[in-house]
């Protein structure tokens, strides 16, 4: 089980660049790509999103490519600067000796030529540099699918407590409410005959009557619902499959259950201990928001 919120980076090395490429994601109900980079490469999209899709399922996910130009120092330049000024050079000393000229280059010549010849740095083609492009995407790709899996363990741990404290409510829901039906029957019985009411209980319609109420005030079909809905929480913890969308829904269902429970509920400790399960629902409704 995975997390949808990760982080990877890579450093690109070029001629006349060097850059970071950074891979991000947070949660989404689908999946959306987001490529951020140096106009030139805009058509690496498709080919970013094709293999960031083979090892992700769903998340907004942000690929960016910052490029800043190599420094250059004045005190040690590069071999193209070193052959730039030896040919101005040569080309300068040529001259001079076809126009009988003196020759004598100076250190405010050398400046000159190293700042005339002074240009942007352009963007190299996307065909020239795709390949690498790829492989950085790669490796920023797996450490952002590695973060997703070690928060998506942390989160497993900490919705497995939540799901158990869940259990542990409904077992005390299911022992509040043994007998109870038939007690709020019997103290209704008892108060219809304290205020001088004539009541057959073996009437047709009279019992019809507390049947329809047992049936209202029973909740042992919710809790059942409550406990197999559970259990399949349990297992989708264990999957190794995108599984967030199915725990949604478990989720979603769990709250109807408690919903209805809490309707019937017919004594404050049993409304006490809904509440308390509605709570810990809407924790759980959060963290599995992040999952895959």
């Amino acid at each position: 089980m995975k997390s949808m919120t990760g982080y990877g980076r890579a450093e690109i090395t070029l001629p006349e660049f060097h850059g970071v490429i950074e891979l991000s994601s947070v949660n989404k109900r689908g999946f959306e790509f987001l490529l951020h980079g140096p106009k030139e490469w805009q058509f690496f999209e498709r080919e970013a999103q094709k293999l960031i899709r083979s090892s992700v399922e769903r998340g907004r996910i942000r690929l960016s490519i910052l490029l800043q130009p190599q420094a250059i120092s004045a005190e040690n330049p590069s071999r193209d600067q070193e052959a730039r000024v030896g040919d101005k050079l040569d080309e300068l000393k040529k001259i001079c000796l076809s126009q009988d000229l003196p020759y004598s280059p100076s250190v405010d010549l050398i400046q000159r030529i190293l700042t005339s010849g002074s240009r942007e740095p352009v963007v190299p083609s996307l065909d020239s540099i795709e390949d690498i492009l790829i492989d950085k995407t790669t490796i920023a790709l797996n450490q952002m699918v590695s973060m997703r899996g070690k928060e998506g363990d942390s989160l497993a741990k900490d919705l497995r407590k939540r799901a158990y404290s869940l259990g542990e409510i409904v077992h005390s829901v299911e022992k509040n409410t043994e007998g109870l039906a038939r007690e709020w029957r019997d103290r209704l019985l008892q108060r219809l005959k304290e205020s001088g009411l004539d009541i057959n209980c073996d009437d047709d319609a009279v019992r019809k009557e507390f049947t329809v109420y047992a049936e209202k005030s029973d909740v042992s079909e919710e809790i059942t619902r409550v406990r197999s809905h559970l259990e399949q929480f349990e297992e989708g913890l264990h999957a190794k499959q995108p599984i967030g969308r199915k725990l949604e829904f478990i989720v979603q269902e769990l709250g109807r259950e408690f919903n209805t429970l809490g309707s019937k509920s017919l004594t404050p400790t049993i409304s006490n201990l809904v509440i308390e399960a509605k709570v810990e629902i809407e924790k759980i409704r959060e963290q599995v928001m992040n999952l895959e």
